[in-house]
């Protein structure tokens, strides 16, 4: 859960702190194996201190003013424990506690805080230059058309509404523009996630974001640099990626209560050992330095960070790719999860199961058409009809033009007829008359229309993925509450709401409304979750505080959700509920072991007596990692149900 309080601290050098230990605790080894005096020895240890600790003092200060303690309070009062506790221990001169070496502590929790710290903080310099790079699928300027018909080169964001641009090959335009001049062809595998070149020509929208392939045009803009659909989308992403990129540290999850654990331990020993023998005070104060010195931060990272690898690696072998790790604790902290119907919660595998043509027009005309239109595409209709047309011995058509609106429908031209072919709505909107009046809402529909005029409607039958059913059960019994939204028809939506078990569901929703739905759940203070399975629900699954995806390839927006799955089986979904829970049981369970090893230390020196020399506590220490990484590696590969 993330804690309002942790700043963002994250400076580039701590690498360079981590090397700075490694170099100061080998002088100290020296020191000790050339038995050189104990000033010398101290000496190194306040470099080290100083130097190697200076970033966790820095971090530590920043989070007290904002009345936080976390992970960098813990190395820091573990390390000044150690040196403290060496330095008075020292002064004794014999008659203090028989700990040899104790000053060697401090480095070797500042050489492994300073290079884990590192590796953990560079997703954030990652996420800053992804930041960055999205700025390049805009581009910067653009060729307008002047009144006297030269063309200039401008910035984008001097472009209005109802300018004239000039497109050339190999340009991306920077706003939504219509071609009023020419025809090319365009990739627009960024807005659609198909690598279908799509051909344009006058009166049809460039969107911003594409590349233009071909040949130049001249265009019209019809939108602002930061208003056009890239525009939006890259800005929901660079949201996404910063919620990510100030998510706090797995490190943060029980730092705070470890060290106040220790703290109070420590306290408790010396007023008790004060009260009962007021004239080993300073001795007393000694244990309390010594218990902050062995509460072992170098054992705690091991024993959150093991889990969080042996999770990441064990899930992706069954076909889970956890791209946020943090994203496997928002899952089980969420309140709703929003799940899309067809291709998620359904198989995804639609079959053509009849066509009602219009009058006059013959079935098999029908399906041919609605073939011609998907065959370049790259959708669960195209795969059904593709197969369709496959048993049914249907030639591939040649086609001269293709334009893809994704979760609306499909435009192509096949010699002289140009052919239409999706919502219901949509076919309105371009124009198309003779559609039904009334739309069949109890299954799902796709309607064709060829040279402007409606020829009939085909019909698909889908299932839902196998164990979906016990799996919104199970997550109903952990108390989430779950919503399905599509954009289906109402009908169909509602017999798979039905089927699945789902008591709350919305239809008709485009890629937008999924977003506004999740968005206003968020704003009631509810954990969200979005299940989604391709570039159509990019937006919903941005704006959710934890983005899962169904995808069996390498799609444009993969790099762009928390965790994907490359399973069929919805049960999938499921496993990495369980993954969490284990992973969530075995940190504490190493928490709890390097704990008791840290009291198990305490108690050897203060009431039996025996001497711990520094290589026995490093011995301990590299013995107690070797135990929470046998317990991290039995996160299994998770449970097929």
């Amino acid at each position: 859960m993330q804690n309002k309080k942790l700043i963002l601290f994250a400076p580039d050098s701590y690498c360079l702190r981590g090397w700075v230990s490694v170099c100061a605790g080998a002088l100290l080894l020296m020191a000790y194996a050339a038995d050189l005096s104990p000033t010398m020895r101290l000496f190194i240890v306040l470099i080290t201190f100083f130097w190697g600790g200076e970033l966790f003092i820095r971090g530590c200060l920043l989070e007290l003013k904002n009345l936080y303690v976390g992970f960098n309070a813990f190395a820091l009062v573990s390390a000044g424990a150690a040196f403290l506790f060496a330095v008075l221990n020292a002064l004794r001169e014999g008659t203090g506690f028989p700990v040899s070496g104790a000053a060697a502590l401090m480095p070797f929790i500042f050489i492994c805080a300073n290079f884990i710290k590192y590796f953990e903080l560079k997703h954030i310099g990652s996420s800053r230059r992804f930041i960055k790079s999205l700025d390049a699928f805009i581009s910067k300027s653009v060729f307008k058309v002047q009144d006297d018909g030269s063309v200039k080169k401008v910035f984008a964001s001097e472009v209005e509404i109802g300018d004239v641009l000039l497109v050339k090959n190999g340009e991306r335009p920077a706003v939504d523009c219509k071609i009023i001049k020419g025809s090319t062809i365009v990739d627009e595998s960024l807005l659609t996630g198909n690598i279908t070149l799509a051909a344009k020509q006058t009166g049809d929208i460039l969107p911003a974001g594409s590349v233009n392939k071909g040949t130049e045009v001249r265009a019209t803009a019809e939108s602002l640099k930061n208003s056009s659909k890239i525009a939006r989308i890259l800005e929901e992403v660079k949201k996404s990626e910063t919620k990510k990129m100030l998510s706090p540290s797995m490190l943060e999850l029980y730092a705070g209560r470890v060290l106040l654990f220790f703290f109070v331990f420590a306290s408790l020993q010396f007023i008790c050992g004060a009260l009962i023998e007021p004239s080993k005070a300073f001795h007393w104060f000694l244990a309390f330095l010594l218990i902050l010195a062995l509460s072992g931060p170098v054992t705690y990272m091991a024993a959150v960070l093991l889990p969080v690898f042996f999770t990441v690696r064990n899930a992706r072998k069954s076909g889970i790719f956890i791209q946020n790790g943090q994203a496997l604790n928002l899952l089980r902290l969420s309140d709703i999860i929003f799940i899309d119907k067809t291709g998620t919660l359904t198989s995804g595998r639609l079959e053509v199961a009849s066509a009602e043509p219009a009058e006059g027009v013959k079935a098999a005309d029908v399906l041919k058409a609605a073939y011609t239109a998907q065959s370049s595409a790259d959708n669960i209709f195209a795969c059904a009809l593709k197969e369709y047309a496959r048993k049914n011995k249907l030639s591939a058509p040649k086609l001269s033009s293709i334009e893809l609106h994704p979760s609306f429908g499909t435009v192509v031209k096949e010699g002289k007829n140009i052919i239409i072919a999706g919502r219901k709505n949509w076919l309105e909107d371009k124009g198309i008359e003779g559609l039904p009046a009334a739309e069949d809402v109890k299954r799902t529909v796709f309607y064709v229309a060829k040279n402007g005029k409606y020829l009939g409607a085909v019909y698909f039958k889908d299932r839902l993925r196998a164990n979906a059913k016990s799996t919104i059960s199970f997550l109903k019994a952990a108390g989430k509450k779950i919503c399905l939204i599509s954009g289906d028809n109402n009908g169909a939506v509602a017999a798979a709401a039905q089927m699945a078990g789902i008591e709350e569901y919305y239809s008709a929703m485009y890629p937008q409304d999924k977003a506004a739905k999740i968005s206003a759940a968020s704003n009631m203070g509810q954990k969200t979750v979005m299940l989604g399975d391709g570039f159509n629900d990019i937006l919903a699954l941005l704006q959710a505080g934890a983005g899962v995806a169904f995808s069996a390839a390498n799609n444009v927006f993969s790099s762009w959700v928390d965790i994907i799955i490359k399973d069929r089986d919805f049960a999938a979904f499921r496993r990495v509920f369980d993954f969490e829970a284990c992973r969530a049981n075995v940190i504490k369970q190493n928490v709890y072991i390097s704990v008791f090893v840290s009291v198990f230390m305490f108690w050897e020196v203060l009431i039996g007596g025996k001497a711990l020399a520094w290589y026995e506590n490093l011995l301990a220490a590299l013995l107690t990692l070797l135990i929470i990484t046998i317990n991290s590696a039995r996160i299994n590969h998770g449970q097929r149900y």
